[in-house]
Formats: structure tokens, sequence, C-alpha cells
């Protein structure tokens, strides 16, 4: 009977798109086979989960990311307040990996015309 061939963690994290911390965790909970030898995980990778879909992969799923300067243009308004609005729960973010805000477009359009909304409406009283 053949052996499959093993690989260690860190190339079964790379093939899988998990950190190495995720894959022992799962190998840990039984979750995947894997083989532990003196200290150190060993994988089939005929056993791995799937690697998740690459952003580039996602085209037309993802949604379109705006950065606070992009967002302060269309309210002519300062970054900075673009920041406070994402404090203050006005506007939702995600965060990138560097740590800085991004905003969907969908939501700052929305931000959008409900202040045109409120505009006009004021306008009337």
């Amino acid at each position: 009977m053949p052996v499959p061939d093993m690989v260690p963690l860190g190339e079964a994290a790379r093939l899988t798109g998990r950190t190495p911390q995720a894959i022992k965790e799962m190998a840990e909970a039984g979750e995947v086979f894997a083989v532990h030898v003196s200290g150190h995980y060993y994988f089939d990778p005929a056993q791995l989960p799937e690697r998740p879909l690459l952003p580039e992969e996602l085209q037309g799923q993802l949604p379109e990311l705006m950065t606070a300067q992009e967002v302060a243009h269309l309210f002519r308004v300062h970054p900075k307040t673009v920041s406070s609005w994402a404090r203050q729960g006005k506007l939702t973010y995600i965060r990138t990996l560097g740590g800085h805000r991004r905003y969907t477009a969908d939501d700052v359009h929305h931000l959008l015309n409900q202040q045109e909304h409120d505009t006009k409406e004021e306008g009337r009283s």
C-alpha cells in the first residue's frame, strides 16, 4: 500500500489559503487528517479543505470599496469628517490589513441620498 505524499503545516496552510494556526486547530479538532510526528504536523493534500476564492476570482461579487478621501470628495467634506461619521455609526466600514477604513459604495450612496432627502425636507419647512 503506497504512502501518500504528506506536506508540512506551512505548505498545507498555503494550499488551503488559511493560517497555519487555523490548519493546526482543524487537525486537533479532527476536522482534517494530520499525522503528528516529533512535534510537527503533516497533511495529505488530497484530504485538505478547499481554498477559498481569491478576491480576483470573486470579480463582480465584491462590493466596490471607497477610501475616506473619495467619500469626502462626494460629500464635499474633510476626510476626518468621514472618519467621524464612521465612529458615530453613520457610515459602515471595513478595515484593510493595513488598518485603513474602506467604505462600501452602496452604503456611501445610501447616506448621500439620505442627506439629499433630509436637505429637501428642511427646505419645505
